[in-house]
């Protein structure tokens, strides 16, 4: 008799294992963009310091300290961090959001327009954008969908877009 009710329950169980892949990859289809998202957005200003210009993109995003690309990612020795990427100004502002005050605490900022190189880099299906400083240290940002379970491609691409735009309407002067 056992045996007879798992089997009844068997399929019931395949099912409910594909309702949760469904739940699950239908959250991952979400964009990472999270320019039009209000409430983020109003979290981001508050966290930004006064006089900066307001974002002009706002993603989810994974922060990998000091990474050229993802083979450099886990070697690193600096972790990674979950969070949201600003482009604000002439910068791109990281923050994570704190639980307990209920408010984004910015981590680390990155002056765009100075950069030595601005581009994505792929590794597999996910893409990263990677920043060189003028100091010659990088900031790899994996933005990620809605269900951060893997990077958004087309996010990223825009964000990458947006800098270089920037980079060419306002150059920086040669040192």
């Amino acid at each position: 008799m056992g045996a007879d009710r798992f089997r009844l329950h068997r399929p019931l169980r395949v099912l409910a294992a594909v309702a949760a892949a469904a739940v699950i990859l239908g959250a991952g289809c979400l964009s990472a963009d999270l320019s039009k998202d209000a409430k983020v957005n109003a979290g981001v200003l508050e966290c930004l310091p006064p006089g900066t210009k307001a974002p002009t993109s706002v993603a989810r995003a994974v922060w990998f300290p000091n990474a050229s690309g993802f083979e450099s990612a886990d070697n690193t020795g600096r972790g990674y961090m979950t969070g949201v990427v600003a482009l604000a100004g002439n910068r791109l502002w990281f923050m994570t959001w704190d639980e307990t005050l209920k408010q984004y605490e910015m981590r680390h900022v990155v002056e765009v327009l100075p950069a030595i190189r601005v581009e994505v880099v792929r590794g597999g299906t996910a893409s990263m954008l990677v920043v060189q400083s003028r100091n010659r240290s990088f900031d790899g940002y994996e933005l990620m969908n809605g269900g951060q379970m893997g990077s958004d491609s087309e996010a990223t691409r825009s964000l990458c877009d947006s800098i270089q735009a920037l980079r060419l309407k306002s150059p920086e002067p040669d040192s």
